[in-house]
């Protein structure tokens, strides 16, 4: 097999994350790529670093999901939590009003109010390095895209909203 590993999604989640200026929101089904990790942990060295939020299952969907993705996430949060001294990682885990899980399948990312990211690749190996997956990437940074960074943020906030159960508004203000 010549065929050369085509590993673009992993390099433009590194990207991504190592422009992150003020926060980044990310809604995944599965986190246990050490790149992603690394290139947090990255961040969250740094003097005055980021804040990142991270929405994720509280477990896998499946024995064997369970058994690879849930081990490998317990490793790399709780490597990340060792490091965040600025307390600036969320991992966030959703539930209904009564209390029961809410399985999270999406696969969204927003940079600051700059970049929306949806797909179908999650934080993890197999995304990165086996999978053909997709995924669409609107940028205000580019010209012809500036006048996005006002709805990415709305989007953004709207998400937030949602799993905190308030009103986008006082989200969009708090974010200010």
């Amino acid at each position: 097999n010549d065929c050369p590993q085509v590993a673009e999604i992993e390099k433009l989640f590194v990207e991504q994350i190592a422009r992150v200026k003020r926060f980044m929101y990310a809604e995944t089904q599965y986190f246990a790529s050490r790149a992603i990790a690394e290139a947090i942990c990255k961040r969250l060295t740094e003097g005055n670093p980021p804040e990142f939020f991270i929405v994720n299952p509280v477990t896998a969907d499946g024995w064997l999901e369970q058994q690879a993705m849930d081990t490998a996430r317990a490793k790399l949060v709780e490597a990340l939590r060792r490091i965040d001294r600025h307390g600036r990682l969320a991992i966030w885990h959703p539930l209904t009003a009564g209390g029961q899980p809410i399985y999270v399948h999406a696969k969204v990312m927003v940079v600051d109010d700059r970049i929306l990211r949806v797909g179908s690749s999650n934080f993890n190996n197999r995304s990165m390095r086996l999978d053909s997956e997709c995924d669409v990437i609107l940028s205000a940074d580019e010209p012809e895209n500036a006048h996005l960074a006002d709805e990415i943020a709305i989007l953004r906030d709207d998400l937030l909203a949602e799993h905190l159960g308030v009103a986008p508004e006082d989200v969009s203000a708090a974010l200010r």
